[in-house]
């Protein structure tokens, strides 16, 4: 039913031109360089900002005429026309006037993003992701995206990218719970304060822009500000009127649907003058699965309609929003902003992986007692956000934001074959103990399986403001920010177990769970957080000082198994309140011929659960790099040290724990590591001007070793000594992406590779139960141009067909995605 509709919007699409390239400097009426300025061709989403010497480059263009728009704050827009051949790169000269008037939607997009689409000046490391190497290396999955930036630790789940683990700079990547994740700067997982470890995850094949910041420069954004900030530049509205869409199709039933429209004029007569602009977008993803369910016999099994069971996935996502402003000439300029979004997924997806010997023997195949694990969720996201800018020097964004999230994953938990139940992951990390148990697992013995109904409700929501006020001049002068966040979030856990009976391969409910006699409470938080961070430029050196505080309320509410109707006769609660103030400082030094010098200190934080013993972490981080932004190359890379004096772990399910939540103070930990980054036009370096050869490389190494000795419940540390290495954590990680790029003719070759890394803390040599081996994936991307300006796009994941794994957890060990092939067609209309 979804597909008919969407192939309508996509059948509406036209053609676009062959690819073109437009360079050029922006300056002054003096004739000096104006960098940091912001220059977009009119009808599109490319954009690119000036360097140190005013130079920018903005690729992947349509040929034939275009408008190019360069924009500054304090400064009055400047547009001028271009016409921009294929295969070709077009030269112009941009020169913007000093005003008092502003550009009111540059400051739009500066409070949107965390990088300005640029990261040249940005006061510790920072990374930008554009929506041309979005829509050619993501394919949806959001692990294959980040591979694109150094020092973002991935540990893969389902093969998909349906459930991302994300960390940054050592951060623990459970269910990428130790970082700030936002949308638009705003907020975006499910319960931030109270239950950061949820499942839901923007779906990154929708977005413009994928930003990591980490550093100094991040402390602004919190509330974890150990490891850095992930924001997700959603669709923005276009300048004029612009339409795309496409079609992926591949194997085991994939396929993708994605359209987006959008348009705005800056008058509109029937709004009295006012600038009106709005864009609509929807993307379906579905797939029946690469793995397989597999009965007694070890073929497929089928469900009671005579299919073999699904074990993949069907998630919608529709977003729109809408804009109104004035015109930029008005004495206040002002905006309101309104965003909506909804996404929709039922997945075929499992905690239970293989144990060791069944891995080696078939990887793709998945126990019979996962044949009804199925997650069903629900996410609603509404965000009003208004800009007014009082004059060139003062402006103040206001953002009311509300999420809801809904989710039941029903999955086997437990098992019984005689004795008493056993969890799934002990049955997988010891099978010769538990051989009874995983027989029954298997489909070939008789057994109680114990499926959980992991039914929970989210709500966060909250209204957070900044003012920006600029000092002095862009060369000698300040930008100071101040912000407040007041906000609240809430994860209501209602669950229940029901029990089957397996036997000769068929499985019976023998018994339905009641609603709220497994798990029956609600964790909530209240928080209150703001900064003070100021932007000062004094010639070639740049200091951002700055401040945050957190002040949280963490609150659980247990009503009991045995009141799920919950009068209240056997509640139980606790409270942990905490409050940290955040520093941070950082500089960046332009030594000349686009070099850049950078560094910063600053304090972690996270907070902590809501059991008083539970402590909130907190850490000390260091950084020193050095970035290069030239014509034709662009480098960046950092050392860092971060010095935890308590850092936290949880006990997640999805951790191979017992599911409870709870957050573990793991005491002093030091995590040193280097980030190489590095982008190339080798074409360009060479002289060429009718090719590109892009190459983009990105190393991480990581070395992160507990401090301190203790006994742990949480498993994945358990006994811990001086030296362990954390678990999951690769020593080594290294992306490379290599392309050539001719009149719309594109193909590239993307390699990444991982070292060994230990499912349990540890030291030494890796014991084979608990080592996840290296590995190596290589992946191309292809498209080439067809009649009617149409794209035709092939995607190959894992070309050399590897099997290896990428987790030892939940529950045994999971692979990777195997040989994939997928086709598209790709469609483009706009100015």
């Amino acid at each position: 039913m979804r597909l008919a509709p969407l192939a309508l919007v996509l059948l509406t699409v036209g053609a676009s031109a062959q690819p073109a390239t437009l360079a050029g400097r922006v300056l002054g009426s003096d004739g000096a360089p104006l960098p940091g300025a912001a220059v977009v061709v009119e009808g599109t989403a490319r954009g690119a900002a000036a360097g140190a010497d005013g130079r920018f480059e903005i690729a992947g263009l349509d040929a034939g005429p275009a408008e190019v728009v360069a924009t500054l704050l304090g400064y009055a827009p400047a547009r001028q026309r271009v016409t921009l051949l294929a295969g070709e790169t077009a030269e112009v000269e941009v020169v913007l006037l000093e005003t008092t008037l502003d550009a009111g939607e540059v400051v739009v997009t500066a409070r949107e993003t965390l990088t300005g689409r640029g990261t040249l000046d940005v006061p510790g490391s920072g990374h930008y992701v554009g929506p041309r190497v979005i829509e050619r290396v993501g394919g949806g999955d959001i692990h294959r995206v980040l591979r694109e930036v150094p020092g973002v630790t991935i540990q893969e789940e389902d093969g998909y990218g349906l459930r991302p683990n994300v960390g940054l700079r050592g951060s623990g990547a459970e269910r990428s719970s130790a970082i700030t994740l936002m949308e638009d700067g705003v907020l975006i997982a499910p319960a931030p304060y109270a239950a950061p470890a949820a499942y839901y995850f923007p779906s990154v094949g929708r977005m413009d822009g994928v930003e990591v910041r980490t550093g100094a420069g991040q402390i602004k954004y919190g509330p974890a500000t150990t490891g850095g900030a992930l924001n997700l530049l959603a669709a923005r509205i276009p300048e004029g009127a612009e339409a795309r869409g496409e079609v992926v199709l591949g194997p085991n039933d994939q396929r993708t649907l994605h359209a987006r429209a959008g348009a705005s004029t800056p008058s509109a007569g029937w709004l009295g003058g006012l600038g009106v602009g709005a864009v609509l977008e929807v993307r379906s993803d579905d797939v029946d699965g690469f793995k397989t369910i597999t009965g007694p016999s070890g073929s497929a099994l089928l469900a009671p309609n005579g299919d073999p069971y699904e074990t993949g996935f069907d998630k919608l996502d529709v977003f729109g929003r809408v804009r109104l402003a004035t015109r930029p000439e008005a004495a206040v300029f002002q905006s309101l902003t309104l965003t909506a979004g909804q996404t929709d997924e039922v997945s075929d997806e499992t905690y239970l992986g293989l144990a060791a010997a069944d891995f080696e023997a078939t990887p793709y195949a998945r126990y019979a007692g996962s044949r009804y694990d199925r997650m069903d969720a629900d996410h609603e996201a509404l965000r009003a956000r208004h800009v007014a800018v009082f004059s060139d020097r003062l402006d103040l964004t206001t953002t009311l934001y509300r999420n809801a999230f809904a989710r039941n994953w029903y999955k086997l938990d437990k098992v019984s074959a005689g004795g008493g139940s056993v969890g799934v992951a002990s049955i997988l990390d010891d099978p010769e103990t538990y051989a009874g148990e995983l027989v029954a697992v298997r489909g070939e013995g008789a057994g109680s399986l114990y499926v959980k109904a992991n039914n929970r409700s989210y709500l966060s929501r909250g209204v957070q403001t900044v003012a920006g006020l600029r000092l002095g001049t862009p060369a000698r002068g300040a930008l100071v920010e101040a912000g407040l966040r007041v906000h609240a979030d809430e994860m209501d856990r209602f669950q229940w177990v029901d029990e089957y009976a397996a036997a000769a391969g068929q499985t019976v409910i023998v018994a339905e769970g009641t609603p709220g006699t497994d798990s029956n409470r609600i964790e909530s938080a209240e928080a209150v957080a703001g900064f003070v961070q100021a932007d000062i430029q004094l010639g070639a050196l740049a200091v951002t000082p700055g401040a945050r505080f957190e002040s949280v309320r963490l609150r659980r509410e247990d009503f009991g198994t045995a009141d799920p109707e919950r009068t209240g006769a056997d509640l139980s609660v606790r409270e942990n309140t905490v409050s940290a103030l955040i520093p941070g400082l950082g500089a960046v030094l332009d030594v000349g011929r686009g070099w850049r010098l950078f560094g910063g200190l600053h304090r972690g934080f996270a907070p902590p659960d809501s059991r008083p013993e539970t402590d909130p972490e907190s850490s000390v981080n260091a950084e020193a790099g050095v970035r290069f932004g030239g014509e034709a190359v662009e480098v960046q890379a950092a050392l860092y040290h971060t010095a935890y004096r308590n850092l936290l772990g949880s006990d997640l399910a999805a951790a191979g724990g017992g599911g409870t939540t709870d957050q573990f103070n793991g005491g002093r930990v030091d995590a040193t590591g280097a980030e190489v980054g590095v982008s190339a036009d080798l074409a360009r370096l060479g002289g060429a001007a009718d090719v590109a050869v892009p190459v983009r490389v990105a190393y991480t190494y990581t070395d992160g070793r507990f401090q301190n000795a203790f006994e742990s419940d949480f498993d994945a540390w358990g006994t811990v000594a001086v030296g362990d290495e954390l678990p999951y954590q690769a020593r080594h990680r290294l992306y490379v992406r290599a392309g050539v790029e001719r009149g719309g003719w594109a193909v590239a070759l993307l390699a990444n590779a991982v070292s060994d890394m230990r499912a349990v803390a540890g030291q030494g040599a890796i014991p084979e139960s608990e080592r996840i081996p290296a590995h190596a994936v290589l992946d191309v991307v292809a498209e080439a141009p067809l009649p009617g300006g149409l794209a035709l796009t092939g995607r190959v994941v894992n070309l050399t067909d590897e099997t290896y794994v990428v987790a030892r957890r939940p529950a045994g060990l999971r692979p990777g995605l195997p040989r994939t092939a997928t086709i598209g067609l790709r469609v483009r209309i706009g100015r």
